[in-house]
């Protein structure tokens, strides 16, 4: 994709909004300067903030390796207020620059995952994957790959190939808090470029009192059941905590449970190669529009464009999560502490599916042979800037094929950390913290293709069908005109109707089975000792930590054949017991849509079974291997400078890398399989890089506070791209002027060195009350290295020469080989403003209502980069925007809270940004993805503590309230020509609204 693509797509859909606010941020704009100038003027309930002694309260802070503050109102606050207050409790009197989510009570976050919650945050924003939910999150602009995740401070495994924590794996309630690090500390392992994130769980000792909460809900999705039988139309949540103390305080018990099963539903449509092989345009004022003109479209307005390729999909998925949580806590006495948590989650999906596709190119018939002519009638266009659109029409010849699907997908996260702490004399307290977590995934996708078949004349049907696809990215149809065309399986036959299926004398192609396993497993030892100072430096921490992380990654691929008759000929019917209710796509135009058992169909023996080709494995199956060895030193800092008390850290880091992966080069044909000529392939290195840090903090008069953060940050390359397995180039033995030179190659890059940064952040804060603050923050981060994708030198002259080559041949010892890079240089900057505000700070009669909005814009540069093949000199590329950035990002909630009742209206946005996702075959996919704007609510009623019902609240609330697709673009154009001055709707997912209503009971 070239710059001035990216460009465009970086201002996708809206490309004005750094200069306009939406209403929901026009009004906390307003409400943020009101709110400020009033509660100056009137500074009211400040007194009730405490302001603890900058030395005691970090000595405190730093003992605890970034646990939760003690309580310590006196008056008690719940629900909404109290989240709110928890969470600005932390942010204020923490030493970095944090951001902080807080459970309004035991169990009760808001969202079905914490990846909600956490999108949310100021500077922070989630990206929802194929269900609709988030699952991935991005922190100041940067990919999901460049953050860090910790689970009670620890390192955290991931359930697909690279390091990304699909976050959706934990349920909401099992977490009572998660905080956001942007800038980092020399204690805090396994820090992000960007950020990092720390779950945590409840710690018993912190409470006092028995603890007993039930969470019921149940949901509903407006899409309604779009594959029956797969799942229930009404989906189930269950949740239930317990924490107590015995001993007289000195154990403490937590232990949480909580079960979902919902079912998600989705609209997914797919346009596609817009002009990318014109030109077969549709001419606007010929007398038989044709598939075949000669005219091309680029600048002309005298032929229409039309997708050459479009797809339907309807799936349901049904979703069931199990999550457990237990925390054992023990501190017999001032000097000793110990704690044992432990996390279960099993995450098992299945998702069932239908899909027809049309391709124009299949008019030409099978291998591109004698076609049928697609005429089109009733052709209604639309202009967009020089280019007409072929949006609407008849086609009397359109080629469609028809796949069926089914997805199951079992995860299974088991973590335990052992943290210990032990007073030795008088200064020196020694800490031990053990920990281990593993992921295992697997999971299991069959499609299988069929189409309309005319068994008469052995051959496709092409029928007859009438269509309209927008090219706004609204609803589009495709309808058939002859009934049954789509559903009754004597009218159908297996196969791919482009044709690409047919290999002479061999069975045809006509599915496949992927079923990848993923395993990632992390050990870690951390060992550290800290003691309190007097002077500047209030207490100092030290220690080495290490950690050994493995994944391995194998794809597993086998395809499905139509099986030989005793004559030889393929054997295309489709079994009647395999096939059940039809698929109801009216949505799209369709109606009645055939639906097979593909599972039942496989296991039947109806389909025969080829093993993947050995060539494919150099993508497919791989192992990463790391060891990481951090020692770390810190010294807290508590002081006063001119009368003002200033506090915070410095540190650094000295980490030692050694990471090595293996993979497979297969040298051999695949028409003839030899495992002999299937090669292992390893590779490795071995680095350190020093990271020092400095976070300083001044407590300013009138509740003001100011933060400067420095430091140097890296975050290790992706998995997937460490691999060592490479495809095999071939050499051209043909004569002309490519003579003796390889083709290029694939490979991964077992040598990866880390991105790193140099990050510098300012902010400042003013705080109105326990809930009400207004801040301002900057930030720059200096790219000192990152990685890319480019074309580098491969020495080739282990790779034997084909026997068919002439004699004499010379032959070039180097080839290309398209790998992961690292360069140097760039920048990401942007600027946050977010704010709590209370409205009984402007007026009383405002009592109960309140408002959270934050906004980012963000800006970045680096420039592609690729490597001589012959030489190894780099030639600096074109400048490109990072993965995952949106330029600007807003999170707004309204609330209001009084007398048990409550109700919330949150928004959250994100302008264009490039979305890069690994699909079921574990491939990178990068898309440029619209602006998404999500809008949820929430209702409750909590009863009184006078009440007979004490305890009980209930709850309504409706997820996508304004039922907000997701749509991805594409630019018009082949990759010669690309039209870079229009974007054209490409994928969209419409996921439905989630309505879910249920009662929390507290006892």
């Amino acid at each position: 994709m070239n710059s001035s693509s990216k460009k465009r797509i970086a201002s996708a859909a809206k490309s004005h909004d750094d200069f306009k606010l939406n209403p929901l941020v026009a009004a906390c704009a307003a409400a943020i300067f009101a709110v400020s100038a009033h509660a100056q003027q009137a500074d009211p309930a400040t007194k009730d903030v405490a302001k603890p002694d900058a030395i005691e309260k970090s000595a405190a802070k730093k003992s605890d390796a970034k646990s939760s503050p003690q309580t310590v109102d006196t008056v008690v606050v719940t629900g909404i207020r109290r989240s709110i207050e928890d969470s600005v409790t932390v942010k204020r009197e923490s030493d970095a620059i944090v951001e902080v989510v807080s459970a309004e009570e035991l169990g009760k976050l808001p969202d079905s995952s914490i990846a909600e919650a956490l999108s949310r945050l100021p500077g922070v924003t989630g990206q929802r994957g194929p269900d609709g939910r988030v699952n991935v999150i991005s922190i100041r602009g940067l990919s999901p790959a460049f953050s860090g995740a910790l689970l009670n401070g620890r390192e955290f495994v991931s359930s697909n190939d690279s390091r990304a924590v699909e976050y959706d794996q934990f349920p909401s309630e099992l977490i009572s808090s998660a905080v956001v690090y942007k800038t980092p500390d020399a204690t805090l392992i396994g820090q992000g470029l960007s950020g990092t994130v720390d779950l945590r769980t409840r710690r018993p000792l912190d409470s006092r009192g028995r603890e007993i909460a039930i969470n019921v809900r149940g949901e509903n999705n407006s899409n309604g059941n779009l594959v029956p039988g797969v799942a229930s139309p009404i989906g189930k949540r269950l949740s239930v905590s317990y924490i107590n103390q015995f001993a007289d305080n000195k154990i403490g018990v937590a232990v949480g449970f909580a079960h979902l099963e919902t079912a998600t539903q989705l609209k997914l449509t797919e346009l596609d190669q817009y002009g990318d092989y014109t030109p077969y345009g549709v001419p606007i004022n010929g007398n038989r529009p044709s598939l075949f003109q000669v005219t091309p479209n680029w600048g002309f307005t005298s032929q229409a464009l039309l997708p050459m390729f479009w797809t339907s999909s309807t799936t349901t998925k049904k979703n069931t999560r199990d999550g457990l949580m237990t925390v054992l806590e023990f501190k017999p006495n001032a000097d000793m502490h110990t704690q044992l948590d432990l996390y279960y989650s099993k995450f098992d999906t299945h998702e069932v599916g239908g899909k027809l596709t049309s391709n124009m190119f299949a008019s030409w018939g099978e291998l591109f042979g004698a076609g049928v002519q697609n005429t089109l009638s009733n052709i209604g266009t639309t202009q967009v800037g020089l280019n007409t659109y072929a949006t609407s029409a008849t086609s009397d010849h359109l080629p469609t094929t028809t796949t069926n699907f089914d997805t199951k997908r079992k995860d299974v996260i088991k973590a335990l950390g052992w943290n210990t702490s032990l007073k030795l004399g008088s200064n020196w307290t020694a800490i031990a913290d053990v920990s281990y977590s593993k992921d295992v995934r697997d999971e299991k996708y069959i499609e299988v293709y069929a189409g309309p078949y005319n068994k008469a004349v052995g051959g496709w049907s092409y029928g007859p069908f009438r269509w309209n696809i927008p090219v706004d990215g609204s609803a589009q149809s495709l309808t058939p005109l002859q009934a049954g065309f789509l559903t009754n399986p004597s009218g159908l036959a297996f196969g791919d109707v482009l044709g690409f299926d047919f290999v002479p004398g061999q069975p045809r192609w006509t599915g496949v089975i992927r079923d990848p396993h993923v395993e990632d497993e992390i050990k870690s030892l951390r060992l550290s000792a800290k003691r309190p100072l007097t002077g500047m430096f209030s207490s100092f921490i030290g220690g080495i930590n290490y950690t050994q992380r493995d994944k391995t990654v194998a794809k597993n691929e086998i395809r499905l054949l139509m099986p030989l008759d005793a004559n030889g000929n393929n054997i295309r019917d489709i079994p009647t017991s395999a096939v059940r209710t039809p698929i109801d796509m009216s949505w799209v135009g369709i109606g009645p849509f055939i639906r097979l058992d593909v599972p039942a169909l496989v296991s039947s023996g109806a389909l025969s079974q080829q093993p993947a080709l050995f060539s494919l494995k150099q993508d497919i199956d791989s192992g990463v291997h790391e060891k990481i060895t951090t020692a770390f030193a810190m010294l807290n800092i508590g002081t006063d400078v001119a009368g003002v008390p200033i506090r915070g850290n410095v540190g650094i880091q000295a980490v030692q890398s050694k990471q090595n992966s293996d993979g497979f080069e297969y040298r051999g044909n695949d028409d003839k399989p030899d495992l002999s000529l299937l090669f292992k392939r390893t590779g490795g290195a071995s680095y350190s890089n020093v990271l020092p840090s400095l976070n300083l903090v001044a407590d300013l008069p009138d509740n003001s506070i100011a933060r400067f953060g420095l430091a140097q940050t890296q975050a290790r390359p992706n998995i997937i791209d460490m691999r060592a397995g490479t495809s095999t180039p071939v050499l051209e033995i043909k004569p002309g002027p490519d003579q003796g030179k390889w083709s290029q190659a694939y490979s991964g890059n077992p040598e990866l060195k880390p991105w790193r940064a140099v990050s510098i952040d300012l902010s400042l804060e003013k705080y109105f009350g326990k809930r009400s603050y207004v801040s301002i923050a900057a930030y720059r981060k200096n790219l000192l290295s990152y990685i890319t994708y480019g074309v580098s030198a491969r020495d080739n002259s282990g790779l034997p020469i084909p026997a068919a080559a002439p004699a004499g041949i010379v032959v070039q010892r180097f080839g290309p080989v398209f790998q992961p890079l690292n360069g140097n240089g760039g920048k990401v900057e942007g600027q946050e403003l977010s704010a709590a505000l209370e409205g009984a700070l402007l007026d009383e009669w405002l009592n109960g209502f309140g408002i959270v909005v934050s906004t980012t814009r963000i800006r970045s540069s680096i420039s592609d980069q690729k490597v001589d093949q012959n030489t190894g000199v780099v030639i600096a590329g074109e400048k490109t925007s990072l993965n995952g950035l949106s330029g600007r990002s807003t999170n707004t909630t309204f609330y209001y809270e009084k007398d048990g009742f409550s109700a919330r209206l949150s928004q959250r946005y994100r302008s264009a940004f490039t979305a890069t996702t690994r699909d079921i075959f574990l491939r990178s996919t990068s898309r440029a993805q619209g602006v998404d704007e999500v809008l949820d609510m929430q209702l409750g009623y909590n009863f009184s503590d006078t009440s007979s019902h004490k305890g009980l609240s209930l709850l309504l609330q409706v997820n996508n309230l304004k039922d907000a697709p997701t749509v991805s673009y594409k630019t018009p154009g082949n990759a010669d020509v690309p039209d870079t001055t229009q974007l054209i709707p490409n994928y969209t997912y419409r996921f439905g609204r989630q309505i879910l209503a249920g009662l929390n009971y507290k006892f």
